[in-house]
């Protein structure tokens, strides 16, 4: 107890008793009255022994002041205690309304931070629901950011190519305009040429205007001819000589007649020619014309042309290459050439009576690719995030990706789980072209067409053997594929296909991953089979509580799934 509260309670005490006691006068007792004295009995009794009553008196009297200066003295310090004593209650009763109010409003303060408390346990829940939709929004966001990065780097493709053949369209405009300004010469020549001919034209049609005024007077002067012929005849009959003359004349007569006419056929034909020769130059000015006015016409359609020709080709070749098988030497050779090791370094509650255990999982991997987006899957078999045969109580996991080709090791940052939950898919937060650029690593990516073949590769990561199956999609779900063990090609010794193994196509892209004997998990439309909110951040970030409880839940999704793709 406090010590000024004890005070407090003994001074109440203190006057609780003054108060319940009383001072009443005993029986029996004298009482002097109207200035009488009362003497007692051993006065009385030293009287008796001789003594002088005036002196017992005077001595008593000197006693009697005595005792009233006694009591006097006493009363003032009773009185002057009892004032101490009356402040020192004010004061213990000030002190104790004080400790009252500090009590009150200490209470005020356990009252105000109850209500405190009790928002902030409010505004805690609403943030954990903030986080969780951030956490969905952030997923969401991540997969449409890929779907995005996909389509730009589509875009760039398309607009490069673009870029291309507006470069050969413009080479080839170029190139038609140089054309269009020859015919533009050859048209100005073809022009002057058919002037010169148009001039020559019009002066054999002079000329032909001459021989028919010629050959018309020798028609005239034939017809006078053959009038005299008939006189002569008429008058000179028996004149044979003379006729004979005549008649040879008459014939030379004829025969330049013939040879004028066939002068005049062949001029009309000269000029016939003539006109069919300016009426083709002036067919080809029109149709020049027309071809210089339809050169923009043909730029278009040369440049569909060559997009057309530049898609069938680019088609061509791309069915080509679908079809190119690769060895299944060569497959193994490009995956040992181009693995990498995926480490985790974890600490879980799991040794004697609950003790932290510190191990790490190592595993061998390949980087894929989708656009710009580098990530590598792993089995959760052995990992930290093994759902069987039962989950691990994590407390901290952090991770790393090396290799002989990589210059430093990637960092793992985070996690996710796919729509199978021992499937484990790891982004890696770098530009794959650069990787490709800066190492000579190659990277893999998921097949486009793949059930094309029907034939693929697994790969032990683990022992480094392989071998060759026939494998087909599984007749109700698409996510898996089932390879069959009776078709393996052994080269390597006995092998049979077991969890965490790799499947890749036969043209070297990576098909699947073992989930158990019989089917694999197919690579297949990624973005959309991510497990909502299992997002976990590696390294100092790692949440152990929220891990460990996701980690439950999805051991309780695993027996979900049909019983032949456990």
């Amino acid at each position: 107890m406090n010590r000024s509260l004890l005070l407090v309670v003994c001074d109440f005490l203190l006057l609780s008793i003054l108060a319940l006691a009383r001072f009443d006068v005993p029986e029996g007792a004298t009482i002097a009255q109207d200035g009488q004295k009362v003497v007692s009995k051993e006065v009385i009794e030293r009287i008796s022994d001789g003594e002088s009553y005036d002196d017992v008196v005077a001595e008593l009297e000197a006693t009697n002041e005595t005792l009233l200066e006694n009591l006097s003295s006493d009363k003032d310090a009773l009185v002057r205690q009892k004032e101490e004593l009356e402040e020192q209650i004010l004061q213990r009763q000030k002190e104790l309304e004080a400790k009252e109010q500090e009590i009150a409003s200490r209470d005020e303060v356990i009252a105000g931070n109850e209500a405190a408390i009790a928002q902030a346990q409010q505004d805690a829940a609403e943030l954990t629901r903030q986080r969780e939709e951030i956490a969905k929004k952030r997923e969401a966001l991540l997969q449409s950011n890929a779907a995005s990065k996909k389509e730009l780097e589509l875009l760039a493709r398309n607009l490069e190519e673009a870029k291309k053949k507006q470069e050969e369209l413009s080479a080839l405009k170029e190139r038609k305009e140089k054309e269009a300004q020859s015919m533009r010469i050859e048209l100005a020549a073809t022009l002057e040429k058919a002037k010169a001919e148009e001039k020559a034209a019009e002066e054999a049609k002079a000329l032909l205007m001459d021989e028919k005024k010629r050959s018309d007077a020798l028609v005239a002067s034939t017809a006078k001819i053959d009038q005299k012929i008939d006189s002569l005849n008429q008058g000179l009959e028996g004149v044979g000589k003379d006729l004979r003359v005549v008649g040879e004349g008459l014939a030379g007569v004829g025969d330049k007649i013939t040879t004028v006419t066939k002068e005049v056929s062949s001029v009309k034909e000269d000029v016939t020619k003539v006109g069919q020769e300016v009426s083709g130059v002036k067919a080809t000015v029109a149709e020049v014309s027309e071809e210089v006015s339809g050169v923009g016409s043909k730029v278009e359609n040369i440049q569909k042309e060559v997009e057309e020709t530049a898609a069938v080709q680019k088609e061509s070749f791309e069915k080509l290459n679908e079809r190119q098988k690769q060895s299944l030497n060569e497959i193994f050779t490009k995956y040992e050439q181009n693995k990498v090791k995926l480490s985790l370094e974890f600490n879980h509650k799991g040794g004697f009576l609950g003790a932290e255990k510190k191990e790490t999982f190592t595993m061998d991997s390949i980087i894929l690719a989708d656009g710009s987006f580098a990530y590598t899957l792993v089995h959760a078999k052995d990992s930290p995030f093994r759902l069987q045969p039962r989950p691990r109580s994590l407390v901290s996991v952090k991770g790393q990706i090396t290799g002989k080709k990589l210059k430093q090791p990637i960092p793992i940052r985070e996690i996710a789980f796919m729509d199978d939950p021992r499937i484990i898919i790891v982004p890696l937060y770098l530009d794959p072209k650069k990787l490709v650029e800066t190492t000579d690593l190659e990277i893999f990516s998921a097949p486009k067409n793949p059930y094309l073949f029907s034939e693929a590769v697994v790969v032990d990561s683990k022992e480094g053997r392989f071998g060759q199956t026939n494998f087909v999609r599984d007749e109700k779900d698409a996510r898996y594929i089932k390879v069959e063990h009776t078709s393996f090609a052994f080269l390597t010794g006995k092998f049979d296909p077991a969890k965490s193994d790799l499947v890749f196509s036969q043209k070297g892209e990576l098909l699947g991953i073992m989930v158990n004997n019989n089917y694999a998990f197919h690579v297949k439309n990624l973005g959309s089979r991510l497990h909502a909110g299992s997002r976990t951040v590696l390294g100092n970030a790692f949440e152990s509580a929220k891990t460990n409880t996701l980690l439950s839940s999805l051991g309780k999704k695993l027996f979900g799934l049909q019983n032949k793709f456990r």
